[in-house]
């Protein structure tokens, strides 16, 4: 049966990676030499897209078939699954918004500053018993969406005060490549590597 429609699948790969992990985000930049010397540079995409490399070591039977579960149940490249970026999963102190006297929906995200430059994370895949919004220095009863990263409080936001966030989260992503393979170190072990790649919306 051919599969025509891609989706996200609300579960994590599994997170006993080893020493090696490999991961990190990527921009696509295009730059035009000049006659002068110079360069003229322009920003192809809006957002970094992340890529992974992902060792598994000294598999045991469990760990190997729920690691092949995944990439069998998944179809290859086809549909998108949570990643643990273990060099990037956690945000503390985040602001969100500003509090509007009503009960409006905030987008968790996380701000990467660099002088007086800034890149804002849009946050999409939060793990839910992680999040804890603050305003005026309390915490704020919310419902947390995991699959979008809206955060709703129970009673409405203070008004004209900020709103802030801490969090752990996932990435969505999809294996890169329609073939995967273990290498076999014994009879009751193997070892294999996991190309992954962030994917936007489903």
């Amino acid at each position: 049966m051919c599969i025509r429609d891609r989706s996200f699948i609300d579960a994590r790969i599994n997170d006993k990676v080893d020493i090696g992990f490999v991961g990190g985000p990527a921009w696509q930049t295009l730059v035009v030499p000049l006659a002068s010397g110079r360069n003229r540079r322009r920003q192809e995409w809006a957002m970094p897209h992340h890529k992974y490399t992902v060792d598994y070591t000294t598999l045991d039977p469990t760990v190997q078939n729920d690691i092949l579960a995944a990439f069998l149940a998944c179809h290859g490249q086809m549909h998108t699954f949570a990643l643990k970026d273990w060099n990037d999963y956690r945000a503390r102190d985040q602001v969100i918004g500003q509090g509007d006297g009503a009960a409006t929906p905030m987008q968790l995200v996380k701000v990467y500053a660099f002088g007086p430059a800034r890149y804002v994370r849009t946050i999409t895949l939060p793990v839910e018993r992680t999040v804890r919004v603050f305003q005026g220095g309390a915490q704020v009863p919310c419902t947390v969406d995991r699959l979008t990263g809206l955060v709703t409080p129970q009673a409405p936001w203070l008004a004209g005060q900020d709103i802030t966030a801490d969090f752990d989260f996932n990435v969505r992503v999809r294996f890169s490549s329609d073939f995967f393979g273990f290498t076999r170190d014994s009879h009751v072990s193997a070892h294999t590597t996991v190309e992954l790649v962030e994917e936007f919306g489903t």
